[in-house]
């Protein structure tokens, strides 16, 4: 049986709604939280020929990985973490 442009909208509307609730509850049980950063042009750069390289297409992907990445390195080998994070 086919169904009306009403109930469609409807059907979509509650898919919606189911979609959003889900991936709320999943952002909850994962502890997700948002963050403010302000950055630079020299910054604004980095992150851009980073995204490049990797072919990312989000900065937050790109960001997680890196601070990932550089937290094994720290437990890894220290004094190779120092020579990353020195200006």
């Amino acid at each position: 049986m086919a169904k009306t442009p009403e109930e469609k909208r409807e059907a979509d509307r509650i898919r919606q709604q189911k979609y959003r609730a889900r991936k709320k509850a999943h952002k909850q049980a994962r502890g997700a939280e948002t963050i403010s950063l302000e950055i630079f042009k020299g910054t604004r750069n980095c992150i851009n020929e980073l995204m490049i390289a990797g072919e990312f297409e989000e900065q937050a992907e790109l960001i997680t990985l890196l601070l990932h990445g550089a937290h094994k390195l720290m437990l890894r080998d220290k004094s190779r973490f120092d020579d990353l994070i020195t200006p």
